[in-house]
């Protein structure tokens, strides 16, 4: 097996090895402390080697693993080790050797002092004042220490290992002197760390990009704070970046080289976050305010910006059409380093927020790096204010919603659930939920008890009522309203509704048996658009309206006597996602959306046309004609041939029904009917 030494302690040196045994190639990982190894991934293709080596253990190693290929991917300054390196290859002879430099980064310097090294750093440090917040880790801190005064100013910030207290404590600093914490760091990280501590200046090295410099220094420009940099040694071997030296190692072991390294993006200005600010100030999670204290620009509704005490340049947007072309803007603008763009979405980012669909519109742009930070939502928050779950409910919302859309989902949810969440504009969206509850309950009994929550979480007020009191409902502010039904109606999953649950006077009804069998041959499915061509009393457009609430049914009709009953029905079974149109198709289906589902249970002779209509909305459409004389099998049979249909069902149904007579049931039969199924 092909076989690399790696010399890391690094996430350059991490990715490497982990890159390698992936691809079935093995490696000696050679860290110089525990920690250095605590980062790497447990795998057999790995062999950790801790501790540090002279030039002479290193060539021993490298003679004793004979190695395909030699890495350096250790710190920008670990130049020391650098030289020993040099040194055992020089003594052991020609192998493959690739070093690794880091990228650097494009960040702004214009805050930033440059040294050549760590004593130059002190000697300008001594002639300051105020706390120096120290970030070079504890290889270099005795020199830093070395001068008293200087000492009890800093404030140093190392990795949490044994090796690097004891540097600090045999440096003489104090406890509360010492932040041992395990990177990385975010921006907003580092400025909470400096502004907790006070800090007037910042001292760290230029290690490019990985080892989170530019954190630091935009941290340190945000709380206006100076930044001494030690500069990064100059190479003495020449190096390449990660990605080339992973591409000319694999090329030099003969593996194909299938995908660059996950952190490897493209030039990108601003990385946009899209955040959840729940119900305001007192929801907003520690996530968000971190991500508002290192954001640059932040845009969001002005209630909300309102009270976000940042330095960041904020933009009263929170629509896609708006934020985009300032984000462009902004963009075109940056000519150093990259820029954090907050945008606040109040909430959750995912339960009716413009976070899909500005998500959407970013990342098809390809020019932003796109990140979603979730938020509390009014749902979730006045379920625990009230003592109950909402895993367990359907969620509805009405805030720009249209009424069309919502008022049939709420009447099917609160019919069958035992709780209705609802997030509303207001006190008129819940008027008319009290109303249309009210329509429910019918008889006066009190099915339904309403919880309100209107301004969470600020000056907020938890109603609990019943469906009279929710229809007079009249506080002002953003509400959340939940629904309790104490006697819920299973929902029926296929048509079944009995004959003798319509209304019917004088005009012809498709028959129970027959009206089923036609709805399950035109095969509804959720998010239908259906017509009942030839109505009648409505019961076929009823009973499609009653499968789910996302079904939209058009009812089609000419006779006043069957537009009155179908309207009637419609009314008697509380259906909001039926619309009447009087007329005769095909005329009447002008304007219509185009369906999905059409049932034809009378055509007026217009069969043909009726069809060449349905076909000229160019889309799939499924269809099913009831037929109860020969003429109209006939005609139905001229159009099949002339349209060429492939996949016709044709099937011919007779039903008996028991009747009661003296002490007998006898069967009595009903007329033949034709179901005729297809799809155009």
């Amino acid at each position: 097996m092909k076989k690399v030494i790696i010399f890391g302690g690094t996430t350059e040196g991490r990715q490497l090895a982990e890159s390698l045994a992936s691809a079935g190639v093995g490696s000696v990982y050679c860290a110089a402390t525990e920690y250095g190894k605590q980062q790497i991934e447990q795998s057999d293709f790995i062999q950790p080697r801790i501790g540090r080596m002279d030039w002479q253990e290193m060539a021993k190693l490298f003679r004793e693993v004979n190695p395909d290929a030699i890495v350096d991917a250790t710190h920008p300054f670990a130049e020391v080790v650098k030289t020993e390196i040099e040194n055992a290859l020089f003594d052991y002879g020609d192998v493959p050797f690739f070093r690794v430099t880091r990228d650097e980064e494009d960040i702004d310097y214009s805050n930033c002092i440059f040294f050549d090294n760590a004593k130059d750093c002190a000697d300008a440090l001594a002639n300051t004042t105020g706390t120096i917040f120290l970030t070079t880790g504890s290889k270099e801190l005795e020199v830093f220490c070395q001068n008293e005064s200087l000492k009890e100013r800093i404030i140093a910030r190392v990795i949490p290992s044994e090796e690097s207290l004891k540097i600090c404590a045999d440096s003489g600093l104090k406890g509360k002197q010492i932040i041992a914490m395990q990177g990385p760091f975010s921006a907003g990280m580092n400025l909470a760390m400096l502004r907790e501590c006070d800090a007037k200046i910042m001292v760290l090295k230029e290690g490019g990009k990985s080892s989170g410099e530019a954190a630091r220094i935009i941290a340190a420009n945000k709380a206006n704070v100076k930044c001494y940099v030690i500069k990064r040694p100059e190479e003495k071997i020449k190096g390449y970046s990660p990605y080339m030296v992973r591409e000319k190692l694999f090329e030099e072991l003969g593996i194909k080289l299938e995908e660059p390294y996950s952190d490897i993006t493209p030039d990108i200005k601003i990385h946009v976050t899209l955040a959840g600010f729940g119900m305001g100030f007192g929801s907003v999670t520690e996530e968000v305010k971190s991500a508002m204290a290192e954001a640059d620009y932040i845009f969001g509704a002005p209630r909300m910006l309102f009270g976000v005490e940042t330095d960041s340049k904020k933009y009263p947007y929170y629509l896609a059409k708006d934020i985009l072309p300032k984000l462009d803007e902004l963009a075109e603008n940056i000519t150093v380093g990259t820029k954090k763009a907050l945008v606040l979405f109040s909430g959750d980012t995912g339960f009716y927020s413009g976070t899909t669909k500005l998500k959407k519109a970013l990342e098809e742009k390809g020019t932003y790096k796109v990140n979603v930070l979730p938020g509390i939502s009014s749902i979730s928050a006045l379920a625990a204010k009230v003592g109950e779950t909402w895993q367990d409910s359907k969620l509805v919302s009405t805030h720009g919603i249209d009424e069309d859309i919502w008022i049939p989902q709420l009447i099917d949810f609160v019919s069958h659930n035992e709780k209705v969440f609802a997030l509303t504009s207001g006190a008129k969206d819940i008027r008319l939920i009290g109303e249309i509850l009210q329509n429910l309950e019918g008889d006066g009994a009190r099915r339904f008890v309403i919880y309100i929550g209107t301004n969470l979480y600020a000056d907020e007020k938890i109603s609990k009522l019943t469906t009279d009191k929710c229809a007079n409902y009249n506080e002002d502010g953003l509400s959340t309203v939940l629904i309790r039904n104490n006697k819920v109606e299973p929902k029926p999953l296929a048509p079944g509704l009995s004959d003798d649950e319509f209304i019917r006077d004088k005009v012809p009804m498709s028959k129970e048996e027959i009206r089923a069998l036609s709805i399950c041959k035109l095969k509804v499915t959720e998010n239908a658009i259906c017509f009942d061509i030839g109505s009648g009393s409505g019961s076929v457009a009823v009973e499609m309206a009653r499968l789910d609430s996302s079904v939209r049914v058009y009812a089609v009709e000419l006779k006043d006597e069957a537009c009155a009953l179908t309207q009637t029905n419609i009314d008697k079974f509380n259906l909001k996602n039926v619309k009447l149109i009087r007329g005769t198709a095909p005329e009447a289906l002008e304007g219509l959306p185009a369906p999905t589902n059409v049932f034809i249970g009378g055509s007026g002779g217009r069969l043909d046309e009726i069809l060449k209509t349905l076909q000229a909305f160019n889309t799939p459409i499924r269809v099913v004609i009831n037929a109860v004389t020969i003429e109209t099998v006939s005609e139905i049979m001229n159009v099949i041939k002339r349209y060429d249909l492939q996949d016709v069902d044709i099937t011919q149904v007779t039903v008996s029904k028991s009747k009661h007579v003296g002490e007998y049931n006898i069967l009595q039969g009903q007329n033949p009917v034709f179901i005729v199924a297809f799809s155009l």
